[in-house]
Parts: C-alpha cells; structure tokens; sequence
C-alpha cells in the first residue's frame, strides 16, 4: 500500500516538473520574441536616420534600407508600414507581428 503511494506521488512530482520546463520554455521563447521585435524596431529607425545623415534625405521604402543599409527584416513574421509625406520629413514607421 506504501509504495503504492509513493509511485502515485512519484507521478505528480514528475508531471508537475514536466509542466514547469514546458511553461518555463514558452516563457522564454515569448521573452526572445519580444526583444527581437524592439530590435528591429530600433534598427530601424537608426537605418533611417544614418540615411537621412548620409544622403541627406529619408528612404523611400524599407528595401532601399535593406539593399543599401545592411537591414535585415524578416517579412514573414514582422510587417512594417511605412508612410513618407516628403523626402526631407521623418518617415511614419510601424512595425507589427504576424
């Protein structure tokens, strides 16, 4: 009857654990995630800015960023809207996930 018990408790501890590192993980994962996204947002903006600093006026659209600046951006998990109303007016920036 004790022993019994004692695999019974032995089952709980373990799936207890078991449910703590998958928790744990997913917590991480979303924590990498987040600071993936104000990493791009950061980039960016300092992309933007270095070109307007360069050239003397904002780019057109992300891709000029990333075929000229060295910015990398992952268009299957990020959306980036882009507005620009002049070429010498910081350009309205917003990044979402998909």
């Amino acid at each position: 009857m004790k022993k019994n018990k004692f695999k019974i408790l032995s089952i709980i501890v373990f799936l207890l654990f078991i449910s703590f590192l998958f928790f744990a993980v997913e917590s991480a994962e979303n924590g990498t995630d987040d600071e993936k996204f104000h990493i791009l947002r950061d980039a960016i903006g300092r992309s933007v800015v270095q070109c307007y600093a360069i050239e003397g006026y904002y780019p057109p659209n992300i891709e000029y960023l990333e075929n000229n600046y060295g910015l990398v951006v992952d268009h299957e998990k990020y959306v980036i809207s882009y507005s620009v109303f002049a070429s010498n007016i910081m350009p309205e920036i917003e990044v979402f996930i998909k």
